[in-house]
């Protein structure tokens, strides 16, 4: 399980989830939340000027990606289960 944002490289896990889903994702991060409790990672690209719709992204931890209704583009993405997919895209994902 994942204690620390310290502990994920964030950079190689957007680039892996790229890889994976075939998206592309924004390099500015405003925000992340990790909630340990729950195994959780949440990263904010971008505050949105309106509705946020979210999408579920095909990989096999819980993972949404939000975007703006209006202009689609990308604003967040939500990963319920990090540790499994931090294990299932790469175990270099995750720094010792």
């Amino acid at each position: 399980m994942v204690g620390s944002l310290l502990e994920i490289d964030l950079e190689k896990l957007l680039l892996s989830i790229e890889s994976r889903c075939g998206i592309k994702l924004p390099r500015r991060v405003i925000e992340t939340y990790l909630d340990v409790d729950h195994d959780i990672l949440f990263i904010r690209f971008k505050e949105p000027s309106n509705t946020e719709v979210g999408e579920p992204l095909e990989i096999k931890a819980i993972a949404t990606l939000f975007t703006e209704e209006k202009t689609n583009e990308i604003t967040a993405l939500e990963i319920i289960g990090i540790s499994e997919l931090l294990k299932e895209l790469n175990p270099d994902l995750k720094r010792s």
